[in-house]
């Protein structure tokens, strides 16, 4: 009977792995992801980050015209170092970031998870 009950528990334990997998939502809600396009319509050059950006740097400063975040929710902003004004994305495509944000932005962060 123990060996039975065993089986139990391992074949319960393969499932629930099978099931939630390595990406279980716990794990996917702890996430911020995004991606960068130098252009509109996620064309030009991109740069996919899970990482905080004080400055993207003298390549990438001014550059960004269109915005994936595939995950948390992210603030963009017109200077280095997370000044002056700001742009606030959840989840979702943003083909072009509009006339007055295109080829502004100078660093990002995640905000929330």
């Amino acid at each position: 009977m123990s060996q039975f009950r065993n089986l139990l528990v391992a074949i319960s334990g393969a499932l629930f792995f099978l099931v939630a997998g390595p990406h279980s939502p716990a794990r996917a809600q702890d996430a911020c992801d995004v991606i960068v396009y130098w252009d509109a319509n996620f064309g030009g050059e991109s740069m996919r980050t899970q990482d905080d950006m004080s400055y993207v740097g003298d390549h990438w400063n001014d550059q960004i015209s269109s915005i994936r975040v595939l995950a948390g929710f992210w603030e963009f902003y017109w200077d280095a170092n997370y000044r002056g004004e700001v742009l606030r994305l959840g989840p979702g495509n943003y083909p072009f970031v509009g006339d007055h944000w295109n080829d502004q932005i100078s660093s990002f962060r995640c905000s929330r998870r």
